[in-house]
Order: C-alpha cells, then structure tokens, then sequence
C-alpha cells in the first residue's frame, strides 16, 4: 500500500491528538517544576523550566512541541508571575524554550540522533541564542555592558548539566516503560 499526501497528514494528525494529553503533561509540569526550584532557591541556574519542555521536543511531534515551548511560560507567568516580563525573562523564554525544543525534536525525531547527543547539540544552540539575543538586545538599547550576554550564558551552565544528567535516562525509562510513545522504533530508541 502506498502513502498518499493526505495519508501521511492525516497519521500526523492523528497521532497529535493522541498524544495531546502528553503535551498537557509536560506544560503542567513546566508550571510546577520552577515552583519546587524557586522554593529551594535554585531558580533560573538549573534552567527548571527546560526539563519538562525539552522532553517534550524528545516525545511529541513538532508541531505540540513547539505549541508546549510557548504555553509553558505564557502559562506559568499567568498562573504565577513567574518568569517575571521585568527583568524580560519571559520574552527570552518565549525565543529560547521553541528554537530550543524545535531544535531537540528535529534532531531526535528527524535525524534520529541519540538523545544525548540532540541534548547537547540543543543547549548548544539555546545558549548560542541566549547570547546573540543579549548581545542584540543591550546594543540596540544602548546599553554598554560587554559582561552582560556572557555571565548570562554561563549562569545557566548549570542547567545545561541537569538537562544531560536527567533528559537521556528519564527519556530511556520513559520508552522502557511505555515503548509506544517513542517516536523511533523500538531498536533505535535504546540508543
């Protein structure tokens, strides 16, 4: 049997509403998670926010993913003010968590890379971004403070680690458990 266009769109369609549940999840989670981090007062250096965001770019199709990267912090600051619009942590959100989990998803789903790999290649680029928009930001606003892009990048170093340690073992139990939610075959998912 072959696959027509409207095949394929409409198995696309289908499996996003499956999954649509999953995408609640982890947009509920990345509303709860930052709560537990700020009430420790590890806030924005563990990038809590990413954890649940980014392992959606690693399970849901591109289209819920990028969908979860914008509600979560749209979500979030409506339900908690937290991330704050002063400083403009939610506008750098709403750039970073999208290109940040479109990124992970293409790599994972689409090039099929090891998670490991599409997590680091994907804080790369996240951090990469976080510095030109910074960098873009504080020249067009005249403010001379050369420092300010680079000790952003490296406060969230922290973060970046936390994503490595937790995403490939939450994401291989994740599929170990519930293999019909890989998006790869069963053999490559154990990657």
């Amino acid at each position: 049997m072959r696959w027509t266009d409207e095949d394929r769109a409409a198995a696309a369609r289908e499996e996003e509403l499956r999954r649509l549940p999953l995408a609640a999840v982890f947009t509920a989670l990345g509303v709860l998670l930052p709560q537990a981090f700020h009430l420790l007062g590890l806030g924005a250096t563990f990038l809590p926010m990413f954890l649940p965001v980014l392992a959606a770019g690693l399970l849901l199709p591109l289209r819920l993913t990028l969908v979860t990267a914008v509600i979560t912090p749209l979500l979030s600051w409506l339900l908690t003010g937290m991330p704050p619009l002063a400083p403009p942590v939610l506008p750098l959100l709403l750039v970073e968590l999208p290109v940040t989990a479109g990124v992970i998803c293409f790599l994972r789903r689409s090039m099929r890379w090891p998670v490991f790999a599409a997590v680091a290649v994907a804080m790369l680029v996240d951090r990469v971004l976080l510095l030109v928009v910074l960098e873009s930001v504080t020249l067009l606003a005249g403010v001379q403070h050369p420092l300010l892009g680079p000790a952003m990048v490296v406060a969230g170093l922290p973060g970046v680690a936390l994503q490595l340690l937790v995403l490939p073992p939450a994401l291989k139990l994740i599929e170990a458990r519930f293999p019909h939610l890989s998006p790869l075959p069963v053999a490559e998912a154990r990657q």
